[in-house]
C-alpha cells in the first residue's frame, strides 16, 4: 500500500518559516529604535539634565507625586536648606549640635562647614537660606538678628544687620575703603563688644558697636528675577521684604540704601502675618506667603490680597506650613511641619489647584518627623529638611 505526500504540510512549513522570519525582523527593527531613542535621550540628559517627562516631547503635563532617593545624614536637627545655581553643592542649617551651616555635594558628601566668624555654638542659630546666581550664600541668623554671606566654599563675606545696613557700609562710613584682603567680623550677640577689622600688615582695630538691629529675618528666597525676599518677625508686626536685584545683587554693599518693597498687612485688614516662614513669586508677580501660625498661603498681588488656601480639612489642608518651593511647572510645594509631609499645588491659573501630598510621619524611608524646609534644582531633585530624624531627605520626579 503506497502512501500519498501530504501537499499542504509542505506548502505551510516554507509560509511558516517565512512569517517567523518576518517576525524576528519586526523585533530586530524595534530593538533598534528602542535604543536609538535610549540613546538620544542619554545625550540629551548628558547635555541638559532634567526629569524623564520633560525630555519626551509627546508627554505632555504629567503631574505625579515625586520619588523617594536617598538621605543625606550627618546632620543634627536641619531646619533650612538651599542648593547652588549648578546644583553640585547643597547647604544645610543646622539648629543642633555646633549650630553650623553644612555643605554637602550632590551625592551626600560633605564638602565643609560654615562658622560665622568670632562665635561659639550657643551664639550663633542659623535657620533659613538662600543662594543667589553668583553662588554666594544668605543664611539669617536668628540670634544675631542678621543675614550672614558667604560665598560658595563657605568663606565669610559680609553681614547685612539690618534692612539698609551692611557691615561692610559701616565699617567705609568710620574708616573709607577698606583695601583688598582685608578682614572684619562682628558678633551681634555681644552687644557690649565692637566691629573688629584688619587692614593688611596692620594690627586689628575696633570700632563702636553699630545700632541694635531693628529686624529678625527668618525665610529668605531669591525670585527668577534675582529679587531677595525676607520674612521678618520682628515683635508682634510681622511682614515680608523684597530687595530688589539692583541692590542685592552689587559685588559688594559699601552703600547698602535699597528701596525696599514692604508688604505688611495691618491687624484692620484681617490678614496680618503671625510668623510667616517663606515667600515665592510666581510668573504673573503673584506672592506666596507661607504664613505659618495662621495655618494658610497667602496670596497676594503687589500689595493687594488676593485669597488664601491650606483652610479647613482632608488631605489639601494645612496645618502648620513652613517651607514653600515654586517649580517651573508651576507647582507649589509646601512643607508642612506638623502634618510630617509635603503638599504640592498647582497654582498656574486663578485659582490653586490641590495635586497631592507624599510624605507622612515616620522614620523609614520616605517619611518624616517635623520637617521643616525644602528646596528643588534645575534636574527636578527635592532637598526636603527632616527635622526630627537628623538627615536631608532627597527625592525626584
Amino acid at each position: 500500500m503506497s502512501i500519498e505526500p501530504n501537499l499542504a504540510d509542505e506548502e505551510i512549513a516554507p509560509a511558516r518559516a517565512k512569517k517567523k522570519r518576518l517576525l524576528l525582523l519586526g523585533v530586530l527593527i524595534l530593538l533598534v529604535l528602542l535604543f536609538c531613542c535610549v540613546s538620544v535621550l542619554f545625550l540629551r540628559y548628558v547635555q541638559k539634565p532634567e526629569p524623564l517627562p520633560e525630555m519626551i516631547p509627546f508627554i505632555e503635563e504629567v503631574d505625579y507625586p515625586p520619588h523617594y532617593l536617598f538621605s543625606i545624614y550627618g546632620v543634627d536637627q536641619p531646619i533650612g536648606v538651599s542648593v547652588s545655581p549648578d546644583g553640585e553643592r547643597v547647604y544645610v542649617a543646622e539648629t543642633g549640635g555646633e549650630h553650623t551651616v553644612k555643605i554637602f555635594s550632590r551625592n551626600g558628601d560633605l564638602l565643609n562647614t560654615i562658622v560665622p566668624p568670632n562665635t561659639s555654638a550657643g551664639e550663633r542659630a542659623p535657620a533659613n537660606i538662600a543662594v543667589d546666581a553668583q553662588g554666594r550664600v544668605f543664611v539669617s541668623e536668628r540670634l544675631q538678628a542678621a543675614i550672614l554671606v558667604y560665598d560658595s566654599e563657605g568663606n565669610y563675606l559680609d553681614t547685612l544687620l539690618g534692612p539698609d545696613l551692611s557691615l561692610r557700609e559701616y565699617l567705609t562710613k568710620h574708616v573709607g575703603d577698606l583695601p583688598e584682603g582685608s578682614t572684619f567680623y562682628y558678633n551681634g550677640f555681644r552687644l557690649d563688644e565692637g566691629v573688629y577689622y584688619q587692614i593688611p600688615d596692620e594690627p586689628e582695630q575696633v570700632l563702636p558697636p553699630p545700632n541694635p538691629a531693628v529686624w529678625a529675618p527668618l525665610g529668605l528666597r531669591f525670585d527668577d528675577n534675582g529679587n531677595f525676599w525676607i520674612t521678618d518677625v520682628m515683635g508682634d508686626d510681622h511682614r515680608i521684604r523684597m530687595i530688589s536685584a539692583e541692590t542685592i545683587g552689587a559685588s559688594t554693599w559699601q552703600d547698602f540704601s535699597p528701596d525696599e518693597f514692604i508688604l505688611n498687612p495691618s491687624e484692620e485688614d484681617g490678614e496680618q502675618f503671625t510668623f510667616p516662614n517663606s515667600a515665592v513669586v510666581d510668573n504673573q508677580g503673584r506672592v506666596y506667603v507661607a504664613d505659618s501660625n495662621n495655618w494658610r498661603i497667602s496670596v497676594w498681588d503687589d500689595k493687594n490680597f488676593l485669597y488664601e488656601f491650606g483652610g479647613g480639612s482632608g488631605e489639601n489642608a494645612l496645618n502648620l506650613p513652613r517651607g514653600v518651593w515654586l517649580d517651573s511647572k508651576e507647582r507649589l510645594h509646601v512643607v508642612d511641619a506638623v502634618s510630617h509631609d509635603v503638599k504640592v499645588y498647582d497654582v498656574s491659573g486663578d485659582q490653586p489647584f490641590f495635586l497631592y501630598v507624599f510624605g507622612g510621619l515616620g522614620i523609614d524611608d520616605g517619611l518624616f518627623h517635623y520637617p521643616n524646609d525644602i528646596c528643588i534644582d534645575s534636574t527636578g531633585r527635592l532637598y526636603i529638611t527632616d527635622r526630627e530624624n537628623n538627615r536631608v531627605q532627597v527625592w525626584s520626579y
